[in-house]
């Protein structure tokens, strides 16, 4: 990569030279219609253009998401904040995501994907190589050039407001054995879908742990780190999954696919069963809070509820063992069991690891099964609910001593901190003091 910059690099140099006006008829004076500065200027936006366009096109897709993280990292959008709707920037604002597209002389950027096809597909400002502030290019007579946009810096805020993570309108209790449910009851519910030519399929289910994070399982994608992420996509506030509700949900790109890099799923055996998945919609803009769409809260580090705790699963997946998908959200409610009596041999003995847990009904008549996988299961705790598993695996559905395996969340705060980039995400500071 560093070998094709620099050649790159060398290439605009020489280019440079070979553009800069020249008298071929010395008895004759030709007109000059670019000056020496404007052509350094064109060959600065260049540069500065094929740098971005090499960037994001000579690499693999999962290199070319890496970088775009630096261009877009997440933001929490909220309608009561000017700093989170992009009404100004913090720092330099290279994590700027508002939608501001004016420069400060008041002409209108210019759309990144007009200057190459392998940018955004938007002319909202953005700081894409560290400058003093977001920018973005203009068009002038002769070419295009880049312009700081005329965005203030913003003030410092005293507090900020308490997090409403965990939070919903509507609870109904009463997936196998469970009831219908809408999905204000579980707001934080993403589903997640993949194309498959022109046709889409339902994969898997999923939490949202931030506006623009989604966490889910990690096999959910069976091609591992080599899955490509424009395959999939998103939907926040989805009630059935084959119907459409425009006044609810909402429809994201998955911008990068991020799976833990010690899951291993051999002999049945998914441990470290975890992902991320970084989305955005078609404006570039996360998810904002609704009655239909919130985030859900993350416990602290290596904190488990006691053996017996009543939380609840959700999901679109079989109605029982052998049936067809359910075609509407469902949710029911399940008991942690102690990790010594999942271990059991009658159980599951060691195929269970520490990174996972077990949860059941005492009457083996509710469970999670087929297609619910990478949904959430949350307990509720000071009327906030709290993301302490994801729906991993099972043998079969409401079988006898085969209570659902989750993964157990809150052995993986560090990881989700360090790949969303988010200090703080996951110190479970929602979570009540003792």
């Amino acid at each position: 990569m560093e070998g094709l910059m620099k050649a790159l690099e060398e290439c605009l140099n020489t280019t440079t030279k070979l553009t800069s006006p020249v008298n071929t008829n010395t008895s004759v004076q030709k007109k000059v219609f670019m000056q020496k500065p404007q052509i350094e200027e064109i060959s600065r936006t260049m540069k500065l253009l094929f740098l971005l366009t090499v960037m994001l096109t000579s690499v693999s897709w999962l290199e070319a998401s890496t970088l775009r993280k630096k261009y877009e990292s997440p933001s929490v959008h909220s309608n009561k904040n000017s700093a989170k709707t992009g009404n100004c920037y913090t720092g330099n604002g290279k994590d700027y995501r508002g939608t501001t597209a004016v420069t400060e002389s008041g002409q209108s950027c210019l759309r990144w994907d007009h200057l190459s096809k392998s940018l955004w597909s938007h002319n909202y400002c953005r700081n894409p190589d560290s400058s003093i502030k977001p920018w973005c290019f203009i068009q002038t007579k002769y070419f295009a050039r880049r312009e700081f946009c005329n965005i203030p810096s913003c003030p410092m805020e005293p507090k900020s407001k308490a997090s409403t993570c965990g939070e919903r309108t509507q609870k109904q209790f009463k997936i196998v054995g469970g009831s219908v449910t809408t999905v204000e009851s579980q707001p934080w519910i993403a589903s997640i879908f993949k194309r498959f030519g022109r046709s889409n399929g339902f994969q898997c289910g999923g939490s949202l742990i931030s506006p623009c994070w989604v966490l889910t399982a990690a096999h959910c994608f069976p091609d591992g780190i080599h899955t490509n992420a424009k395959k999939y996509f998103v939907f926040l506030g989805k009630n059935a999954i084959n119907e459409t509700d425009y006044q609810r949900e909402k429809k994201f790109s998955v911008e990068e696919i991020i799976i833990h890099e010690a899951y291993k799923d051999s002999d049945q055996m998914y441990n470290n069963d975890i992902a991320l998945l970084k989305i955005q919609d078609i404006q570039g803009q996360c998810a904002h809070e609704s009655n239909a769409i919130r985030t859900v809260c993350l416990p602290p580090p290596n904190m488990m509820l006691p053996p017996g705790t009543y939380c609840q699963i959700a999901g679109y997946g079989r109605v029982a063992e052998g049936s067809g998908f359910s075609q509407y959200l469902k949710e029911t409610t399940v008991q942690v069991l102690s990790q010594r009596t999942c271990a059991k041999k009658k159980y599951y003995g060691t195929l269970l690891t520490d990174n996972m847990f077990c949860a059941g009904s005492t009457e083996w008549d509710t469970d999670s099964c087929k297609g619910d996988s990478g949904g959430p299961l949350v307990c509720e705790v000071d009327r906030h609910m709290f993301l302490f598993g994801i729906i991993s695996w099972g043998e079969g559905c409401s079988r006898e001593f085969r209570p659902g395996v989750y993964t157990r969340v809150t052995n993986y705060n560090q990881w989700i901190e360090d790949k969303t980039r988010m200090p703080g995400i996951a110190s479970g500071s929602m979570f009540p003091e003792k």
